[in-house]
């Protein structure tokens, strides 16, 4: 395959439609950082198949899309498309003849829509496109497109990460994809097998399920038709029933009516009389209620004249009362009249006196005010001197407390420096002696450097035991999985035996056939079924239609043609086939031998010819197919005790593995905990000692501490003396109070004789001014007394006159009413003899009423009983009806239920339902007969009545399945065998590219490093495909070493030459090399580009090279240029050099 052009549509900065030209020879691409050209690279892979944003340098693979720019808009989607030439060469799937050698691989992807493939107009898988790249030894992976950074990930790579590239070199990048494949289909496979098996099981728990579920959907099938019969003969029971008890009541009914009519006709004779007495006592109840009412008038006249007459006599009597209050009130009123009239001769006699006292008062009170005002004066003065005597006097007994106070504060200042030197001394006392803090501390010190060794040993013991339990642990895993492929062996060869088993059981038959007698070597089963054909289903019964008789070799049996064996050698058969197998020639190819009368010879591909010319071909296909299987059979059978013996072998080493793995995992818990323990220890020590440490330097803090406390002591003590003294002779200079106290003495005497002097006169001034208020105030008093008195004495005459009308008045009443008690007794007696006269009426018209009553509650008894017999009749009537229509009722329901559930009416529910009426019993009997089967039916539980039709089914789908589970297994065989080949072709190609590339490596290096030697190895695995690849190197004049140990500028050489060597065995049609020169000096780049231009004039190969050196563009045979000249657009501009220099040369 050769790739000729790239294009690209709005792929990241190239917007616009780019093409790239990718000619044979040597391609450079050049441009400022920035501009894109990496973006190639990128496209070229991107259309590869290269699934990861990541590495394109993306968040997301829409990242690839143009994203647009301050003047162009983003685009929709991006297009890159690859133009190859496949040189004759056919893609399965993808070209065919009709497209010639062209091939068009487009990635499309739309924002939102993702991507999608097409290969010359078809629509194509990425695996697909990942296939057709593969097998040209090329890829979005592949060793050939050099990244930047590349040769940094070679150099930093892992020994495994570095086999990829090799295998990328064996061209078994294909094969991987193939066998992933194979590895997922297997898997899928498997995964499908499980999962048929489980439901195979699952359908075996079905059907015993349904087989329980058919029994017991019989069952309720038999009971629902005994609920049937028995609920007909419940409903017949229960018609007859009521049908009897319909008549029944029917007859009842009759015989209530004529009670009730009967009952009746006695209620109309005694209601009548009832009637007529009612009417008698209604007569009566008027007359004694007239003659009451008489009564009570004549009782209320009696009784109203009763109280007039009282009330008369007793106004009388107020009347008279009233008259004598009268006279006394008036006589009161007069002695009130000459009481006043005394009393304001008095009153005027007192208001001239008083006249006279307060003009004499108000002539001696100026001088006693002014007597006032001299005495008052005198206080102030006396006063003014007293505070100024007190103010001096309270200064100096202020100093003096001042004195006091200081000396006092002195001298609690020497007793509180005394008692803290006292609380020091004691506290020091208490402190005690750092000598036994030190040894503690000490013997912590020892407990944890034994804590320390402890935990050394544990964590020796630890490790020793994780080491052991490691590799415990990985021979445990090896077990495991080798017991895995050991059962997984054992399970395909039992598989595949119990499919042989069955298929040859299936095509056995009970008829005698020599077939099944027959044993024949491998590789001999179509040249026996070739050489006998449908004989082989006769049998050695001569009973038979045919048979096998057996023939005894005769001395004159033609010897078999030369070259050739008899069949009997490779067949085991009974002795009735001797002859006719010996007499069968076996060859590898029939070249015409010649055969006597009777011979045959057949080949081992099953072509029979027969000694008169006739041949077959292929024939017996169905016996050459059950002889292979019988002898698979017994291969697996003879095969099956090793493998049995291998799964017991490994299955006894995982035992012991895990029985060992077991005991080192206690072992280890147990060394965790003694290092536990011990780390315990140890912290607890420490921390002893820690403690033990911080109180000695407590103890010590402490010390010095006090040391200090003592000192600023006796200074405080010395100072507090100091202050004492000063403070007592301070006290003693103060001046003695008693001059001042006697002062102050002197001072409030004349102050008090001053108060008292002014108190007398302020006294008397008050004496005369109360007296002369007291005089103002009785002329007042006076004056009012005199109009109160005035106004008493009129009002007593007012008085005097009322009184005297109503004395009038009093006695014109009195004279009015003397006369009406008299005539109001006789009206009261006259009144009360007629009361009595109604009294006897009365009584005589109770006692008719009494009479008549009597005889009404005699009647409305009569009338009551007869009610309740009519009522009674009339309930027995209703009664009856209700029974009877209820017996009707559940006779129409019956037939309802009839009609509904057997299709007849009940007299024909015997011959429907199919039993004997006469043998029906009583109705609850029935219903308890027909609730029992309803119970047993309930017992049942939910039953499943399709259960039948389900098991059938099922039965089916599990032959099914069984034939899925056999095609499956063999699917799995298959699939095996194809990852095995795979694995096979894969070491074998590996191997071979690793001599190939190791070859060219050991090449390239000694060219690129003038002179040294490297050499390529496999480390880590037995397994070519499981191992790493490491690079060892020597350059000139250096010790030989892997490639770390070499220098930045020897590594990148030797990546160069490892990316080269694996080139040059397996050349791709495209090698992309991203500033690969970028680390190289300027002799290095010249080695390095001698190196591109021996590689392209070897190869076909085309190269593209992106590079800012001047020297590596000098080489190129051809430039193309990246420019951004707007900003975020890429453009392409080309240069062709080899046709520049021809053109100069022509010049």
């Amino acid at each position: 395959m050769q790739i000729k052009r790239l294009r690209l549509t709005g792929f990241k900065s190239f917007v616009e439609p780019t093409e790239l030209r990718i000619e044979p020879g040597l391609t450079g691409v050049v441009g400022p950082n920035g501009c894109g050209k990496s973006n190639l690279l990128e496209a070229i892979r991107w259309v590869m198949g290269e699934s990861s944003a990541k590495s394109m340098r993306g968040g997301g693979m829409e990242d690839v899309i143009f994203a647009g720019t301050s003047s162009r808009p983003a685009r929709d989607f991006a297009e890159v498309a690859l133009h190859c030439d496949t040189e004759g060469a056919l893609v399965a799937g993808l070209s065919d003849s009709s497209d010639g050698d062209d091939l068009e691989v487009i990635r499309r992807i739309e924002r939102g829509a993702g991507s999608a493939y097409r290969a010359n107009g078809r629509d194509v898988r990425a695996k697909d496109v990942a296939l057709i790249f593969a097998d040209a030894a090329t890829g979005a992976h592949s060793p050939a497109l050099v990244s930047q950074g590349k040769i940094a990930n070679v150099i930093a790579a892992k020994p495994t990460d570095r086999r990829a590239m090799l295998e990328e070199a064996a061209g078994i990048a294909g094969l991987h994809v193939r066998r992933k494949d194979a590895e997922q289909k297997l898997r899928a496979t498997e995964t499908n097998l499980t999962r048929l098996s489980e439901i195979v099981a699952d359908m075996e728990v079905r059907a015993n399920a349904l087989r329980r579920q058919a029994r017991a959907a019989e069952k309720y099938k038999k009971l629902s038709d005994d609920i049937r019969i028995a609920e007909g003969r419940l409903i017949y029971a229960r018609w007859r029933d009521a049908a009897a008890a319909a008549d029944q009541a029917r007859r009842d009914s009759d015989a209530a009516e004529a009670a009730v009519k009967t009952a009746q006709d006695e209620l109309e004779i005694i209601s009548k009389a009832q009637t007529e007495v009612a009417t008698r006592v209604a007569a009566a109840r008027s007359d004694a209620q007239a003659q009451r009412d008489a009564l009570a008038e004549a009782t209320a006249t009696q009784v109203r004249l009763q109280g007039e007459e009282r009330a008369a006599l007793q106004r009388l009597e107020d009347l008279a009362k009233q008259q004598a209050r009268l006279a006394d009130d008036r006589n009161h009123e007069g002695e009130l009249a000459r009481e006043a009239h005394a009393a304001l001769t008095a009153l005027d006699t007192e208001t001239k006196s008083l006249a006279q006292d307060i003009a004499g008062h108000d002539a001696g009170k100026t001088a006693l005010a002014e007597a006032n005002l001299a005495a008052q004066a005198r206080l102030r003065d006396a006063e003014v001197a007293l505070a100024q005597a007190r103010a001096k006097a309270a200064s100096e007994a202020a100093d003096r407390r001042i004195a006091v106070s200081a000396r006092d504060s002195a001298e609690a200042a020497v007793r509180r420096v005394a008692g803290d030197k006292a609380r020091v001394d004691a506290e020091i006392a208490a402190l005690g002696d750092s000598a036994a803090l030190a040894a503690r501390q000490a013997e912590s010190v020892k407990t944890a450097d034994a804590a320390e060794a402890a935990i050394a040993a544990a964590e020796g013991a630890l490790h020793g035991a994780e080491a052991d339990r490691e590799a415990t642990a990985a021979d445990l895993a090896s077990a495991e999985a080798g017991l895995a492929e050991a059962r997984a062996a054992l399970a395909a060869l039992e598989g595949e035996a119990s499919t042989l088993e069955r298929a040859l059981a299936a095509a056995r038959s009970d008829d005698d056939r020599i077939l099944d007698q027959l044993r024949v070597a491998p590789g001999y089963e179509a040249a026996l079924a070739a050489a006998l054909g449908d004989d082989l289903n006769a049998g050695t019964d001569r009973d038979a239609a045919r048979s096998w008789g057996g023939a005894a070799a005769a001395k004159g049996d033609p010897a078999l043609p030369a070259g050739t064996k008899a069949l009997a050698e490779y067949v085991k058969a009974p002795a009735a086939l001797a002859r006719r197998l010996e007499q069968v020639a076996v060859a590898k190819s029939d070249e015409g031998q010649p055969l006597a009368v009777g011979q045959r010879l057949v080949t081992t591909d099953g072509v029979m010819r027969r000694w008169d010319g006739f041949v077959t071909r292929g024939d017996g296909p169905t016996a050459t197919e059950r002889l292979q299987r019988q002898n698979r059979l017994d291969e697996l059978a003879a095969q099956r005790p090793q493998v049995e013996l291998g799964v017991q072998e490994l299955r006894d080493r995982r035992d012991a593995a895990a029985a060992k793995a077991s005991e080192l995992t206690q072992a280890a818990a147990a060394a965790r905990k003694a290092l536990a323990a011990a780390d315990e220890g140890r912290r607890t020590a420490l921390r002893a000692a820690d403690q033990a440490q911080a109180a000695l330097d407590r103890h010590r803090d402490a010390a010095a501490l006090f040391d200090r406390r003592l000192a600023e002591i006796a200074d405080a003590a010395k100072e507090a003396a100091e202050t004492l003294s000063a403070q007592e002779a301070a006290l003693a200079a103060l001046p003695d109070d008693s001059i001042a106290r006697a002062a102050l003495e002197a001072e409030e005497q004349a102050a008090d004789r001053a108060r008292t002097d002014a108190n007398a006169a302020r006294d008397a001034l008050a004496a005369h001014e109360r007296t002369l208020a007291s005089l103002s105030e009785r002329q007042a008093v006076v004056s009012a007394e005199i109009k109160s008195w005035k106004a008493r004495a009129g009002e007593a005459a007012r008085r005097v006159t009322e009184m005297d009308k109503r004395a009038d008045a009093l006695a014109a009443e009195a004279a009015k009413l003397a006369d009406a008690p008299a005539k109001l007794a006789e009206q009261r007696i006259e009144a009360e003899a007629q009361q009595a006269a109604l009294r006897e009426k009365v009584a005589a018209a109770e006692a008719q009423e009494r009479a008549a009553e009597a005889a009404l509650r005699e009647a409305e008894t009569a009338l009551n009983a007869i009610r309740e017999r009519v009522a009674a009749a009339r309930e027995t009537r209703a009664g009856a009806v209700a029974r009877s229509e209820n017996a009707e009722l559940r006779r129409i329901e019956m037939g309802r239920l009839s009609g509904e559930r057997f299709e007849c009416p009940p007299p024909l529910l015997p011959q429907k339902a199919g039993f004997e009426s006469a043998s029906v019993g009583d109705a609850n009997a029935e219903s308890s007969q027909h609730d029992r089967l309803i119970s047993d039916r309930e017992r049942l539980g939910p039953v499943n009545l399709v259960a039948a039709d389900e098991l059938v089914e099922l039965d089916t789908e599990r032959e099914k399945n069984a034939a899925e589970i056999e095609e499956l297994t063999q699917a799995v065989n298959r699939l095996r065998g194809s990852i095995g080949s795979l694995n096979r072709e894969g070491r074998a190609r590996l191997l071979a590219a690793f001599e190939a590339v190791n070859g060219h490596f050991q090449r390239l290096f000694t060219t690129l490093f003038n002179g040294g030697q490297a050499h390529l190895e496999l480390v880590d695995s037995d397994d070519p495909l499981e191992a790493g690849l490491e690079i060892m190197a020597q350059p000139p004049g250096k010790r030989l070493g892997t490639l770390t140990l070499l220098s930045g500028g020897e590594q990148a050489l030797t990546a160069v030459a490892l990316i080269f060597g694996l080139f040059l065995t397996n050349p791709a049609p495209i090698c992309v090399l991203d500033e690969v020169d970028a680390p190289l000096d300027d002799a290095n780049i010249e080695r390095f580009c001698d190196l591109l231009d021996r590689m392209s004039r070897e190869t076909n190969t085309r190269y593209l090279i992106v590079t800012h050196n001047a020297v590596t563009m000098a080489r190129m045979h051809r430039l193309f240029g990246v420019t951004m000249i707007e900003r975020g657009v890429s453009r392409l501009v080309s240069v062709d050099l080899g046709g520049a220099e021809e053109l100069l040369a022509a010049e």
